[in-house]
């Protein structure tokens, strides 16, 4: 019997068929098929399912029951910041699956032996495979301690290292400072100081331009940073003259 989901969980689907009073869903990381019923596809009244929701689209749904022979899925239960965070899971898994996969070849396995000799192994200790490949680059030994055998631990500590480095976003903003004041260039001084106090690197363009850069592992993140950064020094600097900070599309 194929493992079921959890009552509230989220699942990434894909719709397969739609009816006119509900769709059916194929749920990827199970295998399984479950149900939307109309009434669980938007919060408002849904006079025609199909202008919520298409055939082959993906989505994501919250399990409502989960039964051998029946699964019950909402996407109207799901908000908008669940939907991206389900996502973005997800993609991250389907990836370390891949260099899974690559740690296999590496050992003359291919993937069905893969998953038979290492992968359930990996999954019952760590719960994801992405959580393996985070571990092993913050802590190699935890693998081993785990139980997963040496060959395969340094197979996928060395794959990880080639491959798993987070995402480093990079954000730029535009400063422009002009004053006319006797102690200008110290007033100038101090505004960039202040940025490169918060952690953001200034560059110097060509007087009176200046970028502030930001980087970090989330992109909404780092750019509330530089913005807030920036559009503080424009307010503590417009009494000493004219200042204005924009984002670099």
């Amino acid at each position: 019997m194929k493992k079921l989901p959890k009552r509230n969980e989220f699942v990434v689907c894909r719709i397969t068929k739609i009816n006119p009073h509900s769709a059916i869903a194929y749920i990827l990381e199970y295998d399984l098929t479950g149900l939307i019923h109309v009434s669980e596809v938007a919060s408002r009244w849904v006079r025609d399912i199909r202008e919520f929701i298409k055939e082959r689209q993906y989505v994501v749904c919250r399990v409502m029951d989960a039964y051998p022979d029946h699964i019950s899925l909402s996407i109207k239960r799901v908000h908008r910041e669940d939907t991206a965070r389900k996502l973005n899971e997800f993609k991250r898994e389907k990836r370390s699956e891949k260099l899974l996969e690559m740690a296999g070849k590496s050992l003359g396995k291919n993937l069905e032996q893969t998953k038979k000799e290492i992968g359930n192994l990996l999954i019952e200790e760590f719960g994801s495979l992405t959580k393996v490949f985070e571990f092993s680059l913050k802590s190699p030994d935890l693998l081993k301690s785990k139980g997963v055998p040496g060959k395969w631990a340094d197979a996928i500590t060395e794959i990880a290292r080639k491959n798993f480095a987070e995402k480093t976003f990079i954000v730029k903003g535009r400063l422009k400072l002009i004053t006319r004041e006797p102690n200008g260039i110290e007033l100038i001084k101090k505004a960039l100081a202040k940025a490169k106090k918060e952690g953001l690197n200034v560059q110097y363009v060509s007087a009176p331009k200046y970028v502030l850069e930001g980087n970090g592992k989330n992109y909404r993140e780092t750019e509330s940073k530089v913005r807030t950064i920036g559009e503080g020094i424009v307010k503590d600097f417009e009494r000493h003259g004219e200042a204005s900070f924009e984002l670099e599309k």
